[in-house]
Parts: C-alpha cells; structure tokens; sequence
C-alpha cells in the first residue's frame, strides 16, 4: 500500500505553502495567501532543482 507525501507549511507571513505528489515522480506546489492562490505542478527535474536551490541557501546561511 502506498502512502501520498503531503506536506503544509505555514509562513509566519500567514501563506500557506502545501507540496504533495503528482503522478510519475512529480510534484504538487500550492502557495495560499490572505487575497491570493497559485498552484503549479512541476516535473521530477524541476522539484529537484527547486530542493538544491533551498539546500544551497540554506547552507549558505548556516556558514554566515
């Protein structure tokens, strides 16, 4: 049996940023704010891109 990934974060600017699984490997992004709402389904490659990019920044500001 196989359980969907689903994961929603609220900022501490009250947006809510919601990711789960979409299809073959992909994902699911869906940002929510107080006058506004985007979602956007992006590839497996686009996701992995999207996760460097945080670990990227996020060692940056560990080192500073």
């Amino acid at each position: 049996m196989s359980k969907e990934i689903e994961v929603s974060v609220k900022t501490e600017h009250g947006v809510r940023v919601s990711i789960s699984e979409w299809d073959d490997g992909g994902a699911w992004l869906h940002l929510q704010g107080r006058n506004a709402s985007m979602s956007s389904v992006l590839t497996r490659d686009e996701a992995q891109q999207l996760f460097d990019c945080l670990q990227a920044l996020l060692a940056k500001e560990a080192t500073t």
